[in-house]
């Protein structure tokens, strides 16, 4: 887990395509960070994500003014899906951490991946997308749960689960999905 206290702010770049969950994960992630006593600001933009298109979620907890991340400043850069990545790794700071729905990086040029090194980003895969055709679960919470399992969020693992339990209308079931999503990505 990044280390976080509550006068430390982070923010966030949530991506991925229409129907993949980008806002599910923004909302939890904007809720895990008011746990923290962190002011958050969030900012959508939708594009076609009706037809598969692009969606890009703006994350900032702490004392910001504008919900809007500017290039260069994501602490975090949460890709659905790996085109998405690509075209938002520019929102990346240097230290960052990079989470993405891939089963490597192999997506990536050699000089992207070479760039990603040069700026010492942390980068977590995982091939979401195999694992949730194989255990039903949703892609988004895969990823999310095996992002936080791996330390790579701002937040707790045990502390998104209550969230992602607390959010559902099924309370048991989505705690129960969780935990299959945990064992999945370990």
């Amino acid at each position: 887990m990044i280390n976080i206290k509550n006068d430390i702010s982070w923010q966030a770049i949530i991506c991925g395509v229409g129907g993949q969950g980008v806002l599910y994960v923004n909302r939890i992630l904007a809720l895990a960070a008011q746990t923290m006593n962190l002011e958050v600001l969030v900012s959508e933009v939708h594009g076609m994500a009706q037809r598969g298109g692009s969606v890009l979620s703006h994350l900032r907890a702490g004392m910001f003014r504008s919900p809007l991340v500017p290039m260069g400043q994501a602490d975090l850069l949460f890709a659905l899906e790996k085109n998405e990545a690509i075209r938002n790794i520019p929102y990346l700071r240097p230290h960052a951490r990079l989470v993405v729905n891939a089963p490597n990086l192999k997506f990536l040029s050699e000089a992207g991946r070479e760039q990603l090194a040069r700026q010492q980003i942390k980068i977590f895969t995982l091939d979401a997308a195999v694992k949730a055709r194989q255990s039903g679960n949703p892609v988004n919470i895969l990823l999310l749960a095996g992002a936080a399992q791996a330390g790579i969020l701002p937040v707790s693992q045990p502390v998104l689960k209550k969230i992602v339990i607390k959010t559902a209308n099924d309370g048991q079931r989505s705690g129960d999905m969780w935990e299959q999503a945990l064992s999945l990505t370990s």
